[in-house]
């Protein structure tokens, strides 16, 4: 199975080409903050250096979230169209599981983490099991810091488990506090930090695609253009274009 996978979710651009599991190319970007500009000729580099074109390939997968707003429109949209127009499966992966799969450690709490500002995180926790895919144990969402370490103390506290490893952006400032929880903990590597498309394609081999049509991004939070809308018309939120309005 050829996959060819994408992430725009954070501003690390990444785009990969997976046969199955195996990664047969990865390209990476870093912090260019342009990637409705660089996304479509990094996937034609790749197709063209391993001789494929776009019919070619038999899935597509791509970061839905958490993330950048605009940067998961970029890459939804982008992947939604190819499997629409050439009528191919398409899979969305959490971001945040995608963080976890940098990690092939077991027995190990994996918390995954996107700084979302003023002591926020979009973040979740995953275990992985035998075959080493992560599974969710605590909900991907929107955390307070200290609601975040509650939730990873009551799991540790239910479970055989004692090692801790804390990947993503921003979990190391609040180093203080998790020092207090007294648990073994450790900080992925700057490499295990960026979310990589190939890790995205080899999640993809198993999930469950969907319509086109269905794929949405998972913000994990409302944008302001939401919460303005809401508070202004009093209706409840529905789905993702329900609260534009004609100007």
């Amino acid at each position: 199975m050829k996959i060819l996978s994408v992430s725009t979710a954070t501003n690390h651009l990444s785009v990969a080409l997976n046969n199955y599991e195996t990664i047969v190319e990865e390209k990476n970007e870093q912090d260019q903050r342009n990637h409705s500009e660089h996304l479509d000729p990094m996937i034609a580099a790749i197709l063209k250096e391993n001789n494929l074109q776009l019919k070619d390939l038999d899935r597509f997968a791509v970061a839905i979230g958490p993330g950048s707003y605009t940067g998961l429109r970029i890459g939804i949209t982008t992947v939604k169209m190819f499997a629409s127009i050439l009528n191919k499966e398409v899979v969305g992966i959490s971001t945040l599981q995608a963080l976890a799969k940098s990690i092939d450690e077991q027995n190990t709490l994996i918390v995954t983490g996107l700084d979302a500002r003023n002591d926020n995180y979009f973040a979740g926790a995953y275990v992985n099991n035998a075959e080493k895919m992560p599974e969710m144990v605590i909900p991907d969402g929107h955390y307070h810091i200290d609601v975040l370490l509650k939730a990873v103390s009551a799991y540790l506290a239910e479970n055989d488990l004692t090692k801790v490893i804390f990947v993503g952006t921003g979990l190391a400032k609040q180093d203080e506090q998790i020092k207090a929880m007294g648990i073994d903990y450790t900080y992925a590597t700057e490499e295990q930090n960026e979310l990589h498309a190939g890790l995205i394609g080899q999640l993809a081999v198993t999930a469950q695609p969907v319509d086109p049509d269905q794929l949405l991004p998972r913000y994990l939070r409302r944008t302001q253009a939401e919460v303005d809308w809401h508070k202004k018309t009093g209706k409840p939120f529905g789905p993702d274009s329900d609260y534009v309005e004609e100007v």
